[in-house]
């Protein structure tokens, strides 16, 4: 197998023209009518999500540099700040989208792709936040770097299929430093460093997957991220997690129980903002109990990795108690702002609204509710987090009923039931909402536009541990509110 140089694939993995995936593209194309109003930040976040995209914008901005400019350029937002947002969003319009190409229209490849897509953003999302516990000033360099960690797996895949096929074979029998001796004959990390710096990749990133320095802080961090990743695709039990999060403790100094605590929120905040990926995330598996984990098969797939198949994050992640994120809800709060124009239908608005509440506010089951033609009734229009046979997705009222929800529908207010006003509020509620609801804490809040009712937005944390909190329910209250603003302004 080895009778190809380190030199021949240096060349042959040399700098190209790099497809994107489907979804980076379209995410850029949905922000361009934007323009100059776009943060480079905003723009940034899809790329930093694609490896292959990643690659090709910071190559591109210190190919350009190299030629006008001494600085070296160092992060997406950077390089798109360099070239300007509306110029940089023009350009977009011409990467060239993987699955359109004759590798992604080989399931086999798409599938060994998306996988790779997989692994690469959990351990970015794990060496972020744990770079930004450390009070790393660079924690963008740390996400980079375990992001274009598989770059030679990426361009492998993309122009060498059969020795990608290969190496991910031999791996699943042996360790990887002997499978990539076996089909290469060498290792893999002198050629990654390599390649990365001819891709001109900055040198703090390639810094940071220099074997050299593996004893430094930063690079605890991402050694231990990518641990993660790799080994929790085989489930959470894995003995060798542990050794990663003990040295993540001592880096950042946390309790070990609080270390596994943010590892596990990770890994759900990751599957939630990648579920774009037809590939299971690493999450899916944390409620799976300890035992053997199943043998791989030994064959390459027959068939890209069905988006189905990464239900169990949805349904399941609320066993992992959701953390809010801070940022998602200050960029619903700012999309919703940024179309009362009336350019987006009533699902495009709510697919902005929803994400807010699922991830901006961390509630696990989120539900929508309109007001019937009729002007009777409210009832159930969209849900997130509610699996299929949840009689929760039934939910429906009189909006004239004299119950907690019908009470609440007289005028735009909201309501928190928990434990302090549960004996007040939980007779107030219909034995059959009572039933489909089940027992535990949750928000309601109806919407209004133009002095009249459009509709509700229910949401919880599930009925298990995950409790609500006042703070949280301020902010479910002011995205309703920006909420009811942008329903008022759809098209149609």
């Amino acid at each position: 197998m080895a009778n190809l140089t380190f030199e021949h694939w240096l060349s042959r993995l040399k700098p190209g023209e790099t497809p994107v995936f489907r979804h980076t593209k379209d995410a850029l194309m949905k922000l361009a009518p934007r323009g100059d109003r776009l943060g480079a930040k905003e723009i940034a976040a899809p790329i930093l999500a694609d490896p292959l995209a990643t690659l090709r914008v910071i190559f591109n901005a210190n190919n350009r540099t190299s030629r006008h400019f001494s600085a070296e350029v160092t992060t997406v937002e950077q390089a798109i700040l360099m070239q300007g947002v509306s110029p940089f969003l023009d350009k977009a319009r011409a990467f060239p989208v993987l699955e359109d190409s004759p590798q992604g229209r080989d399931p086999e490849i798409l599938s060994s792709l998306y996988r790779l897509a997989r692994l690469a953003q959990h351990s970015a999302w794990q060496a972020r936040d744990f770079a930004t516990l450390h009070h790393d000033l660079h924690a963008e360099e740390p996400q980079m770097a375990a992001l274009l960690y598989y770059a030679p797996e990426f361009l492998f895949w993309l122009d060498a299929p059969d020795i990608a096929d290969q190496l991910a074979q031999l791996r699943r029998t042996m360790p990887s430093a002997e499978a990539e001796r076996q089909v290469l004959g060498f290792a893999l990390p002198p050629l990654r460093l390599m390649l990365l710096e001819a891709w001109k990749i900055p040198a703090g990133v390639c810094g940071l997957l220099d074997e050299k320095h593996t004893d430094q802080p930063r690079n605890i961090v991402l050694d231990a991220a990518l641990k993660i990743s790799h080994h929790s695709r085989r489930g959470w039990w894995n003995e060798r997690l542990s050794e990663s999060y003990e040295a993540l403790a001592q880096v950042v100094g946390l309790p070990f129980d609080e270390v596994v605590r943010t590892v596990h929120d990770n890994a759900v905040r990751a599957a939630r903002v990648y579920h774009w990926i037809p590939a299971p995330p690493a999450a899916a598996w944390l409620p799976m109990l300890a035992g053997e984990w199943p043998l791989e098969t030994q064959n390459r797939p027959s068939r890209p990795a069905a988006a189905p198949e990464a239900k169990p994050a949805d349904e399941d992640a609320h066993t992992v108690c959701p953390m809010p994120v801070k940022t998602v809800l200050e960029e619903t709060l700012a999309n919703i702002e940024g179309h009362l124009d009336g350019s987006l239908s009533l699902s495009q608005m709510l697919a902005i609204i929803l994400k807010g509440l699922h991830i901006g506010l961390g509630l696990s089951r989120v539900l929508f509710a309109l007001v019937t033609q009729d002007g009777k009734r409210v009832k159930c229009r969209f849900t997130l987090g509610i699996p299929s046979a949840d009689p929760l997705r039934q939910f429906e009222f009189a909006i004239d009923s004299r119950d907690l929800f019908g009470q609440i529908m007289k005028k735009m207010q909201g309501v928190w039931v928990n434990q302090e006003n549960r004996g007040k509020l939980w007779p107030m509620v219909g034995p059959n909402l009572r039933a489909m609801i089940g027992q535990g804490d949750f928000y309601a809040m109806s919407l209004f536009a133009n002095g009249r009712p459009i509709g509700l937005i229910y949401a919880d944390r599930g009925h298990g541990d995950c409790e609500l909190d006042l703070k949280t329910y301020n902010d479910f209250k002011l995205l309703c509110l920006e909420a009811a603003k942008g329903l008022n302004r759809i098209k149609g």
